[in-house]
């Protein structure tokens, strides 16, 4: 079987097991994603998760299949392991940001590597979910290779009506949920994003208003971990270069400087937002328009990168707790 014919099973056969998932003891000896869930429109860091080895041997490689929708994918290079990608068109053309894109990466695959059966890794990706995506579930087939060549082949899918807890060597599946709109009053859909303890909630920019070459990002961060990170670093493909900026008074003037790091302490939160610390867009490609979106790629000191889709929200939208509200209302939005 190809590696397109397979991915095609995976993905109709994964849509029969919306809402069923392993407890979390059984998903430990499993090969499975650090997060099982993500929104349908949005960019996605994928962590797989290996827990062991070849069952007395090392893995010494590892592919994973991407299913139908998962476009525009790039995998995290990994010390000690060479990186490679499997390229071959898609089953439709998506709008990636505007640009067409109907042929991308659809395997990946990790080699030279040692994982010895005493030991766990991990093996991260980010891509992006197409719309298509929305409300279903998807199957990623992932393969350990081992040295005797008694592979381990993590695709087993349940049948509608079988208990996915009598699966042997389950695929691993990540359950896609409907992107929520944006309104016409400046409101940005909520968006959760997280990996190692770091959470990005709710991100939106403000639309251009006229030819302005700069903008700005604002989000909430939650450290959910035991020690203190640090933002230290933002990209996106809208603007030429980002900055983390924080606003002073100075003499009773509000003036803007440019900042090292932005500290989320442990347990805590952080909120970016008009008026204080936020991520300075320089030298727009183009004008921010309202109801657009674009990916935004923040990297932490401790927890990584994490890519999020930033909602573009009218020319005075405003953060409130939790949502983006227009001319400063402070409304309550549960994700």
């Amino acid at each position: 079987m190809t590696t397109k014919t397979l991915i095609a099973a995976l993905t109709l056969a994964a849509s029969t097991m919306a809402g069923l998932s392993l407890p979390a003891s059984d998903a430990a000896a499993h090969a499975s994603l650090e997060t099982g869930q993500a929104t349908a429109g949005s960019m996605y860091k994928a962590v797989m998760r290996i827990p062991h080895g070849c069952e007395g041997q090392p893995t010494i490689a590892l592919t994973i299949d991407l299913p139908e929708g998962v476009i525009a994918a790039k995998p995290m290079p990994k010390p000690g392991w060479k990186v490679e990608t499997v390229w071959g068109a898609y089953g439709k053309t998506y709008d990636y940001y505007g640009t067409p894109m109907s042929e991308g990466v659809r395997q990946i695959r990790w080699s030279g590597g040692s994982l010895p059966d005493d030991f766990f890794d991990e093996f991260v990706f980010r891509a992006r979910l197409s719309a298509d995506l929305a409300d279903t579930t998807v199957a990623f087939a992932t393969t350990q290779f081992c040295p005797d060549g008694a592979d381990v082949a993590w695709t087993e899918l349940a049948a509608p009506g079988q208990d996915p807890h009598d699966l042997t060597r389950p695929a691993p599946i990540l359950t896609v949920a409907a992107k929520q709109d944006m309104t016409g009053h400046g409101h940005a859909g909520m968006q959760v994003a997280q990996a190692g303890g770091i959470v990005v909630e709710a991100p939106f920019a403000r639309a251009s208003a006229g030819p302005v070459k700069n903008g700005a990002t604002y989000l909430t961060l939650k450290n959910e971990g035991g020690e203190p990170d640090r933002l230290i670093a933002a990209r996106a493909p809208v603007a030429d270069r980002l900055e983390l900026h924080t606003h002073l008074h100075e003499n009773g003037v509000m003036k803007m400087r440019h900042i090292d790091a932005i500290v989320i302490p442990a347990g805590g939160m952080t909120m970016l937002k008009p008026g204080g610390d936020h991520i300075m867009m320089m030298g727009l490609k183009a004008p921010l328009k309202e109801g657009n979106s674009f990916p935004l790629t923040l990297v932490f000191e401790k927890a990584g990168e994490i890519t999020v889709d930033v909602g573009i929200g009218g020319a005075g939208a405003m953060q409130g707790r939790g949502d983006n509200s227009h001319h400063g209302t402070h409304g309550q939005k549960k994700h």
